[in-house]
């Protein structure tokens, strides 16, 4: 027994993981026992992943009379609704389908286990801090792995009626500007939601130059939605 302890916590790679597993089994712990879930302990993760949206194709006698110009029209619109490659991986390993900390959860057993299985077939002891570098392609490897685990629950979440984590609604939300924006320069405003600080890209609904440390409000999100339109704050803290 005292082996296969030595073992869980030798050499760091796996002592890292452990540890991580320590407390994921904690949090999963409460979460029976008393119904806490991450709103009650503050690490909340909201995801909002978007489906990708492949605009139909015109092949009708006007689109081809069109030429070119209608083609590359097309590919840009494709190009605009396509979700970036962040948003490819989360749809990739089910985050949306199944719940975030379902996926993290699952993500970092394999990580764990990945680890408990490669120290024990390669000596990294003599490593130092470097042996961590080893949890790189576990967790690469742990990726695939949680794919294909967590695949079986997302049928059953869309069965219960799961739709995913509710994005945030930045609208009428107060920060803090990080950065000096003017005219159609964009800049970065802090936001704190449910006591986590979010970092959001913002934009002068005006072009009005809008200060570092100032107050703003967010008063819309851009169409392409990559960064929201502030006003300067009305209040005694910009004074």
């Amino acid at each position: 027994m005292g082996e296969f302890f030595y073992g869980l916590m030798h050499p760091l790679p796996n002592a890292v993981m452990t540890v991580i597993m320590g407390i994921l089994a904690v949090y999963w712990l409460f979460t029976f026992l008393f119904g806490v879930g991450v709103d009650d302990l503050g690490f909340d993760v909201d995801v909002d992943v978007p489906e990708a949206d492949v605009p139909d194709a015109d092949i009708s006698g006007a689109g081809t009379e069109a030429g070119t110009d209608t083609g590359d029209s097309e590919q840009e619109v494709a190009a605009e609704k396509s979700p970036g490659l962040f948003m490819r991986f989360l749809n990739f390993v089910n985050i949306g389908r199944v719940p975030f900390m379902l996926v993290l959860s699952t993500f970092k057993f394999f990580v764990w286990v990945g680890s408990l299985v490669t120290t024990s077939l390669v000596n990294v002891t003599s490593w130092g801090l470097y042996s961590l570098f080893i949890l790189i392609p576990i967790a690469i490897a742990a990726v695939f792995f949680t794919k294909f685990a967590t695949n079986p629950m997302v049928r059953f979440f869309r069965e219960i009626g799961y739709k995913g984590e509710d994005a945030i609604d930045f609208l009428g939300r107060s920060g803090k500007m990080l950065s000096t924006i003017k005219g159609e320069k964009i800049g970065t405003a802090e936001f704190t939601i449910d006591n986590n600080p979010i970092k959001l890209s913002v934009k002068s609904l005006g072009g009005d130059e809008i200060k570092y440390g100032d107050y703003v409000v967010v008063m819309d999100e851009s169409e392409d939605k990559k960064y929201y339109l502030v006003n300067r704050e009305l209040s005694i803290r910009n004074f």
